[in-house]
């Protein structure tokens, strides 16, 4: 890919414009990525009363504990509660970069370490913290068919 700059004083915001022999699936999705660096979506947590937006580029994993949402970041060892539910989490964090593993679990893909697979048939997953967690039968055919090519 070739990245060109055309700096103009005229111009009052930027803009891109990707030029291709046509539009496909790999344009559309650079089109979003682009989309998502340039806006990207925040989520808000609370933790001690103290209310933050955080970025889902920041957010390593989502679940589900007792009837409360939580969430882990990257770059902090403390957990936020969400407001929103696991369900509207799904639907607004990008399919690409995160995945659901179980009716009260998301994580990011690049948090996973590895899989294994347990004498009862179910997926246990290995995060990159030592920590691990397990794949519902519910998500294992969606997980085979999109991470365990």
């Amino acid at each position: 890919m070739k990245i060109m700059y055309d700096i103009s004083v005229k111009l009052l915001s930027p803009f891109v414009t990707i030029h291709a022999a046509r539009q496909d699936a790999h344009t559309d999705a650079l089109a979003q990525a682009i989309q998502q660096a340039a806006e990207p979506l925040t989520v808000i947590g609370r933790n001690h009363k103290r209310r933050r937006a955080i970025p889902i580029y920041a957010i390593n994993r989502c679940y589900h504990e007792g009837k409360t949402v939580y969430c882990e970041l990257v770059d902090d060892s403390e957990r936020y509660q969400l407001t929103q539910p696991i369900y509207q989490l799904a639907e607004i964090l990008p399919p690409n970069l995160f995945l659901r593993v179980s009716q009260s679990e998301i994580i990011r893909i690049a948090f996973i370490k590895d899989f294994s697979l347990t004498k009862a048939g179910m997926y246990q997953v290995n995060l990159r913290d030592g920590s691990t967690t397990f794949a519902s039968r519910r998500y294992t055919q969606k997980l085979r068919k999109d991470v365990l090519k």
